[in-house]
């Protein structure tokens, strides 16, 4: 996984942030994330505050809340969380100008995402397609 790809180009950033789904995955045993992660080995992996939130949320609703809680947890504890903060909020507000302005919206959490992940200079790691109508994002496809 090296540079970030964008829809302005390349830039030489080795930087990643997983999104929700490639975090599912690995939860899942999903061989695709789990031999995605192995290639990201010696990068620092992240995650938004927002994803963690996503992830415990769905663990407490599933039908195995304590062991499913307990595993999420476990995985984000291997991972460095960013944080929604008050700069990273501004450029999600950017986001969701630019997005309502050209009659394209995504999830007000997804819209968070990209702030942070744009906030941080980071490249979006999602199978999520959506993330295409972000301007400047940098998304790699697993």
């Amino acid at each position: 996984m090296k540079g970030r790809p964008s829809q302005q180009g390349s830039t030489d950033s080795n930087l990643v942030c997983l999104d929700t789904d490639i975090l599912i995955g690995l939860l899942k045993g999903d061989r695709t994330a789990i031999n995605t992660l192995r290639k990201l080995e010696n990068e620092p992996v992240k995650t938004t505050t927002i994803t963690a939130y996503e992830l415990l949320k769905g663990a407490l609703i599933s039908t195995k809340p304590e062991e499913n809680t307990l595993a999420v947890r476990r995985l984000l504890s291997t991972l460095q969380l960013l944080t929604l903060n008050e700069g990273s909020c501004g450029k999600a507000s950017e986001v969701y100008k630019v997005l309502k302005e050209a009659g394209k919206m995504i999830s007000e959490f997804d819209i968070l995402i990209a702030g942070i992940v744009l906030y941080n200079d980071e490249a979006l790691l999602s199978r999520d397609e959506h993330f295409r109508l972000v301007r400047n994002l940098g998304l790699e496809q697993w």
